[in-house]
């Protein structure tokens, strides 16, 4: 009898080992998730802060053309960013990442480390951001 309570608490042990060595293994997801809706013209984050960390954004085109979503680093507010030639001067600013020409029913993931401060979202095809797709981000 002593032996099988001394292997059953040897399982015991062996089982607890692989159940964290197993949850090690498994990819920690981001710290947040954003999904960014772009459409004939505006951009819907599903939040408008975030903590700083690791987000991930997911962008869905539900419009009828190709959109692109830009994270621009900025102080500017969305609403007063200066355009030429009908477009964002993206050398501007501080591109932190983008996802380019996302087709209509199709969508994108981009996954970005944010420190604290303030973020907007644009479409930078000539004319959206003057047709309203820019917004504010704050990341805390």
């Amino acid at each position: 009898m002593r032996t099988h309570r001394t292997m059953a608490a040897a399982f015991a042990g062996l089982a607890l080992t692989l159940a964290a060595c197993s949850a090690a293994a498994t990819p920690t997801p981001s710290d947040t998730d954003v999904t960014a809706t772009l459409k004939e013209y505006s951009i819907t984050p599903s939040a408008a802060t975030a903590p700083a960390g690791e987000i991930t954004f997911t962008v869905a085109n539900g419009g009828t053309m190709i959109h692109e979503f830009v994270i621009l680093k900025t102080e500017v507010q969305a609403a007063d960013l200066p355009l030429t030639n009908d477009e964002v001067t993206e050398d501007d600013y501080t591109v932190v990442d983008e996802v380019e020409d996302v087709e209509p029913a199709k969508s994108g993931t981009l996954t970005v480390t944010l420190e604290a401060g303030h973020y907007v979202f644009i479409c930078n095809i000539a004319g959206h951001v003057r047709q309203g797709m820019a917004t504010d981000f704050t990341v805390q």
